[in-house]
């Protein structure tokens, strides 16, 4: 019997302004599955920071933007970006990695550790 794949339901960009700042920057994607699980990608020192107020929000207040610990966080919705090119099922999050990563590397650079071979060689898991 084959294992039912798991799908995805929402896909975010997860955008941060820091205290005292102007501008809003992309700090981590954030995908949700068909279970209510969310899987977060971000870097080690932000991770706890993000996972906090992914928790502690509805979804729906993310995405209008939420301040949390002096920080202003938004969502920004991009299923229908990767819906174009991909089945939305999470065993593409490493592939959706990767085409995000290459919009723009420079602002996607949280990506590059789970993105880099050693990562890899250590499982990928979702």
């Amino acid at each position: 019997m084959k294992k039912k794949r798991t799908a995805l339901t929402k896909i975010y960009l997860v955008n941060v302004e820091d205290p005292d700042d102007y501008y809003f920057k992309p700090e981590a994607v954030l995908f949700l599955d068909e279970n209510g699980y969310f899987t977060l990608y971000t870097t080690d020192s932000r991770h706890n920071f993000l996972r906090a107020a992914v928790q502690k929000y509805p979804y729906q207040e993310l995405e209008d933007g939420v301040h949390h610990r002096n920080h202003h966080l938004q969502l920004h919705d991009i299923t229908l970006q990767l819906g174009e090119e991909y089945d939305l099922l999470v065993d593409e999050m490493f592939a959706m990695l990767h085409t995000i990563y290459n919009w723009s590397p420079r602002q996607h650079f949280y990506l590059e550790k789970h993105l880099s071979v050693s990562s890899l060689q250590n499982g990928f898991i979702p």
